[in-house]
């Protein structure tokens, strides 16, 4: 059941994957894939942990930063009815690191290791994080995911969100699950492996991040 809904999730990415990125993951080359992702036992390498948890504290720093000291009013901005708040931006981002985490933790973890996956997974994780971070396309999420009004000031959001990502960070730290050769199906990107799941966290707030820029530039965003 939790891959029918994972799956539908992100099923919108579909309008991402234009013809260029389809082009771009039929060629990729098997032989570019890094050593690091080969590792016999699948286990994340000291290196991709470096990697994972400094993308996660780039993204969170300028998350928190974008919305730390926000009034009321401009948490709560929105351009028209169509357009979320800052606030609406926030708690869609936890409800999603809620899924994928249990994703991750889950569904991935208890799936059956495919080691023989890895040269074909591997390549995907560029065009996965391009796919993710691009506001060029505009995405439509599900119900579920929808923001229903919960934070009514940024601290709140800020408080919780905090705890779920030290979670999220302190799994990829201390796992010794192979999730280099787990894989779960993501959608339109096809497969996808631990390691890849953990730096799409990131790339979506990321991209949510650019969203809340652009919320601020509206000409009639409060002052203060």
């Amino acid at each position: 059941m939790k891959l029918i809904v994972i799956t539908s999730l992100f099923v919108a990415f579909t309008v991402v994957l234009c013809a260029q990125q389809k082009e771009s993951l039929n060629t990729v080359r098997k032989a570019e894939i890094n050593t690091l992702h080969q590792e016999k036992d699948g286990v994340l390498s000291p290196e991709e942990k470096s990697e994972i948890a400094q993308y996660m504290a780039t993204t969170w720093d300028k998350l928190e930063s974008s919305v730390r000291d926000l009034s009321d009013a401009q948490w709560s901005y929105k351009s028209v009815d169509s357009v979320w708040s800052i606030a609406e931006i926030c708690e869609h981002l936890e409800k999603s690191e809620i899924e994928l985490f249990s994703l991750l933790t889950e569904t991935l973890v208890a799936s059956e290791a495919s080691p023989d996956k890895a040269p074909e997974v591997g390549p995907k994780t560029d065009m996965v994080m391009e796919a993710i971070t691009s506001r060029q396309q505009r995405i439509k999420t599900r119900p579920n995911l929808e923001p229903t009004g919960k934070y009514a000031t940024p601290e709140d959001f800020l408080k919780n969100f905090k705890v779920l990502r030290e979670k999220t960070l302190s799994y990829a730290q201390q796992t010794d699950h192979a999730l280099r050769h787990h894989f779960v199906p993501f959608g339109p990107l096809g497969d996808l492996d631990g390691y890849q799941i953990l730096m799409f966290m990131s790339g979506h707030l990321e991209r949510h991040s650019q969203q809340i820029d652009e919320v601020k530039v509206d000409p009639n965003y409060p002052p203060a």
